[in-house]
């Protein structure tokens, strides 16, 4: 089976973690219904202040179409004072 996992890693300002993880509920919820998708976790750092989204596509054409939802942009938005920085990787599986 083929799929494309992302593992988006972001760094929240100090103080803001919590902003970041509140806004992300929304975000989950709508992603796990979105076609094509798999699963949509998030995870706190047990080393320091960053969350890490695992996400997993069936291919990169849902992916695509998930980068460009009113709920991803509207997240992106929302959380652009909090994230002092972000580490995307996109990984295909076979």
């Amino acid at each position: 089976m083929e799929f494309i996992v992302v593992l988006a890693r972001l760094y929240p300002k100090d103080g803001c973690q919590e902003s970041v993880l509140e806004i992300s509920q929304e975000l989950i919820e709508k992603s796990l219904e979105e076609d094509g998708n798999l699963e949509y976790q998030l995870l706190k750092s047990t080393t320091d202040n960053s969350i890490t989204f695992i996400e997993k596509w069936e291919n990169f054409d849902y992916l695509r179409e998930h980068m460009v939802s009113s709920h991803f942009k509207t997240f992106r938005l929302e959380t652009k004072d909090f994230v002092k920085e972000s580490d995307i990787q996109i990984i295909g599986a076979e």
